[in-house]
């Protein structure tokens, strides 16, 4: 029962201020001012005129225009991600050729090279392994570095 009370008396209070006058006062002088409370000398009470209807044809321009631009912020987001994913996949890429471009000068001024065999032992590779290793090495930056 309190709530409704205090809801009414909010709403009550709220209705009354909507419900304000306006007060245009000219002094001795010629000069206007408005206010909410009368002036001394005398003043007109001002009734503001309601804002206009909006016309039906400038409500559905005004849901055109919204729409566009709704399309324009997806367009401009699927742009902004699809420039960012190519960035990172170059950015990708440019690590892989640095990668590709130092393991090929590792195997090419390496003089030996091993491998770890299933016994946790190191095993030299024959010329025709390190060749095969440096043919790979050197297709990998074919295939990373444009």
């Amino acid at each position: 029962m309190q709530y409704r009370l205090t809801l009414f008396t909010l709403l009550a209070l709220v209705c009354l201020q909507a419900a304000a006058e306006i007060y245009k006062c000219t002094d001795s002088s010629g000069a206007v001012q408005y206010g909410d409370k009368p002036c001394k000398g005398g003043s007109t009470i001002i009734t503001p005129a309601a804002a206009p209807d909006v016309d039906a044809h400038v409500a559905e321009r005004r849901l055109r225009a919204d729409k566009l631009l709704r399309a324009y912020d997806e367009e401009h987001a699927e742009a902004q991600r699809t420039q960012a994913e190519a960035e990172a996949a170059l950015q990708q890429r440019r690590q892989e050729c640095t990668r590709a471009r130092n393991w090929l000068a590792q195997v090419t001024r390496a003089s030996t090279l091993y491998r770890v065999a299933d016994d946790g032992s190191q095993v030299n590779l024959n010329d025709a392994e390190h060749a095969a290793a440096q043919a790979e090495a050197a297709a990998d930056v074919a295939r990373w570095c444009d």
